[in-house]
């Protein structure tokens, strides 16, 4: 009896795509090596160490991260705890809104690689710090790198990250003015001189030195300050944000003018005000302190308890305050408060009479 052969089915599409896949996996094994007799034969005359080493995986967010992979002109996928930012770059204050636009779609892909270089064994950014905020908010535990050779000073890493963020936007005045801030609080430049020969404004045109003053002026205003004013285009305008600037220079007290300047702030976007409105009402705001009496202070503390008295002598007025006192015990330390007031102004209305009736 003649045995049937057996039948074996043929899938032509399958069997391409598994060629395919071995292909790119072995060319990316001998580029990998490649790479790496590179860097320890740059000349590719020395001898080949044929002793079997450990084998390189191909960088990708699903395998094992290698620092020396990290070479000028590759993109690497980086993982987010390996990656500095970039406290130079020309973007200082990032908005929720440009966060959250970037977190919809990096889950899916990365349209543009940040860009970076090698330093002390980690990924310092040139240029990327939304996209890494973006990534820590979609759940995503990398960001795809392109590297380049480390900038020759941080005047330089500032100038090249200035370049990249000017190819997508301007830095806005806020951004502008603690950029210069940090340049010179870093040693980066030595003065508002080197600033302006170096360093053009947001728009790209040169700066004087006056007008670097001025931006430092701005700088200085209390971080919560500036994060409100960059959160509306009406108070980020650089004429508005440097009038309102002119409170912490007249107002010495910093809770008081910084409570100034939000009150302000809420006015200029309540009201849409121009900026000679804004000049004006800085004024009156200035004149106001100017009368306002400072008072004196006495701390207190008794026991496990702590307050302030403040006694205004001109107006005749003296405040109280305590905080975190027991709720239970509040309407008997009322009553003995006001006994004891009581008790004072008796002694005292006598002693007027004793006085009057002697003379």
């Amino acid at each position: 009896m003649a045995l049937t052969p057996p039948k074996f089915k043929v899938d032509p599409t399958a069997a391409m795509k598994r060629l395919q896949q071995s292909a790119n996996a072995a060319a990316t094994d001998r580029f990998a090596l490649a790479s790496k007799v590179m860097q320890t034969q740059p000349t590719g005359l020395t001898a080949v160490d044929t002793q079997p080493k450990e084998e390189v995986e191909p960088i990708s967010s699903g395998s094992r991260f290698d620092i020396a992979q990290c070479v000028p002109g590759a993109i690497v996928s980086v993982p987010l705890h390996m990656i500095d930012l970039n406290d130079l770059g020309p973007r200082q204050i990032y908005q929720s809104v440009e966060i959250d636009k970037i977190a919809a779609t990096i889950t899916e892909s990365q349209d543009d690689a940040a860009h970076g270089y090698v330093k002390d064994g980690r990924v310092k950014l040139i240029d990327g710090g939304t996209r890494v905020r973006a990534a820590k908010v979609s759940g995503v535990d990398h960001l795809d790198v392109k590297f380049e050779a480390e900038p020759e000073n941080p005047l330089a890493l500032y100038l090249r990250a200035r370049s990249y963020n000017d190819q997508r936007s301007q830095p806005t005045p806020i951004d502008h003015a603690i950029s210069l801030r940090k340049l010179i609080e870093s040693g980066a430049v030595p003065n508002n001189r080197v600033i302006a020969e170096k360093i053009p404004d947001p728009s790209g045109r040169p700066m004087s030195e006056s007008q670097v003053s001025m931006y430092m002026r701005v700088s200085r205003m209390p971080e919560r300050v500036l994060q409100r004013m960059s959160e509306n285009p009406s108070t980020t305008a650089f004429t508005i944000l440097y009038a309102v600037s002119e409170i912490f220079e007249k107002i010495l007290d910093k809770s008081q003018a910084e409570d100034t300047a939000l009150s302000i702030i809420d006015d200029i976007r309540q009201k849409d005000l121009s900026k000679q409105q804004v000049i004006t009402l800085v004024r009156s705001k200035l004149e106001g302190t100017k009368h306002r009496e400072r008072s004196t202070q006495q701390t207190l503390s008794i026991g496990n308890y702590e307050g302030v008295v403040k006694v205004f002598a001109k107006r005749g007025q003296i405040e109280l305050s305590m905080k975190n006192l027991p709720p239970e015990q509040l309407p008997e330390l009322q009553k003995a408060l006001v006994a004891k007031l009581e008790d004072f102004f008796k002694e005292q209305q006598a002693k007027t009479a004793r006085s009057s009736s002697s003379e």
